[in-house]
């Protein structure tokens, strides 16, 4: 499983320094958050470093467009009616103009959040996109599902649903899931086994799977072998935030407390706790393993006061994205056993370490990984039980 770079906020710089570091890497562009003008400029500079680039039309709700994003040609204007036939050939057209011109890997059709009274409208609007890009275009099509919370817990709905998938004409689908009761991190073990029912009976149909708006918890989608994980730097680009893309101004972007990835424990720390934590004698608990490693964060464990040196937001942000790669090629295994074994293993020692530093007081807030440690081993069983015999014999074919 891959992780790709879902672009965000200022999120330009940083993706090409981590490309080049990575040496290659997949970032989904943004349009809420880079001009039109600025697509040709960013994708020639990302695809000099060795990067891949898909664009995210974000026409999640087409009738109350962010302003940003009514910026943009493909955008219906004020009074079309996107049902009409015109209005949607002009979106595919524009669509399709600015992939070939920024050099997209794939092409990713639009699509709108439903719900079950939903279903049959965007799968046609899917069908129809992909059936007008196919006739013009080589490029691999990936349909968008956006889903409701309440669609995703919903195993019916779920299995009603991949059964439409399985027939369209795509190569594959970019899932962004709407999390159960708007947490960053899911406690609730339906939504996460609707999830990872959705994914297993995609791939098992053998179709890809690109999971936009993820944080680490997407690291049990590894056990349906899905494609990549997309994530960021603010919390609106690693879970998904509605308002971002149909709020009528700018985003708002409030610059709050630095965090601090610990990825033996799948939670984030507010980094002004590891003060606490050398003066009290337990700093050893923070200190990064083996290939976790990394410059964006050796900077606390030099003997200095965590606080007074120089990591900052930035830095915070490539440690984490950094360290959530290589978790990502941790579970990239060759069989779903061992990639089974390997994620129970990581589950269980975030949980073991999450307890030893909560003896301490300290826990990550509303990063903590704790809530979701039940909730993920659940989802995992039954998807083990209801998919696991097929994965296991078709794993390599995924």
């Amino acid at each position: 499983m891959e992780l790709y770079l879902q672009l965000g906020h200022g999120m330009q710089g940083l993706s090409q320094e981590l490309i080049k570091k990575w040496g290659n890497g997949t970032a989904i562009i943004s349009p809420v958050n880079l001009p039109q003008e600025k697509l040709l400029q960013f994708s020639t500079k990302m695809h000099l470093l060795g990067g891949d680039i898909l664009f995210d039309p974000q026409m999640f709700y087409p009738k109350e467009g962010h302003i940003k994003l009514q910026a943009y040609d493909y955008w219906p204007g004020e009074g079309c009616s996107i049902t009409s036939v015109s209005t949607h050939e002009n979106i595919n057209r524009e669509l399709l103009r600015i992939n070939n011109s920024i050099g997209t890997s794939m092409i990713i059709l639009p699509g709108i959040e439903m719900k079950e009274d939903t279903f049959e409208y965007n799968l046609e609007w899917v069908s129809d996109s992909a059936h007008y890009f196919s006739q013009k275009t080589d490029k691999e099509l990936i349909g968008t599902v956006c889903l409701y919370p309440e669609t995703i817990r919903n195993i019916a709905s779920i299995e009603m649903l991949t059964e439409a998938l399985k027939q369209l004409p795509v190569s594959g689908y970019y899932i962004i899931p709407h999390p159960s009761n708007n947490e960053y991190i899911v406690s609730d073990p339906l939504w996460v086994i609707g999830m990872l029912k959705l994914i297993s009976c995609l791939k098992l149909s053998k179709k890809k799977v690109i999971v936009g708006y993820s944080n680490h918890q997407g690291l049990i989608y590894s056990l349906a072998h899905a494609d990549a994980i997309a994530s960021g730097t603010y919390m609106n680009t690693r879970s998904f935030v509605p308002g971002k893309f149909k709020s009528p101004k700018d985003d708002d972007i409030k610059h709050k407390s630095t965090w601090y990835y610990l990825p033996s424990a799948l939670t984030e720390y507010k980094a002004a706790l590891l003060d606490v934590a050398r003066q009290r004698g337990y700093f050893d608990m923070f200190f990064p393993q083996g290939e976790y490693k990394n410059p964006y964060s050796e900077m606390h464990f030099k003997g200095a006061q965590p606080s007074s040196t120089n990591y900052n937001e930035t830095n915070s942000f490539k440690h984490y994205l950094h360290c959530l790669r290589l978790q990502c090629i941790l579970l990239s295994k060759k069989t779903y056993v061992s990639t089974y074994s390997a994620y129970e293993f990581m589950l269980n020692a975030a949980e073991n370490q999450i307890k030893d530093i909560k003896k301490h007081g300290m826990s990550g807030q509303n990063r903590d990984f704790a809530p979701a440690i039940e909730a993920n081993r659940i989802a995992m069983c039954a998807n083990d039980e209801d998919y696991g015999f097929r994965l296991r014999l078709d794993w390599d074919k995924l």
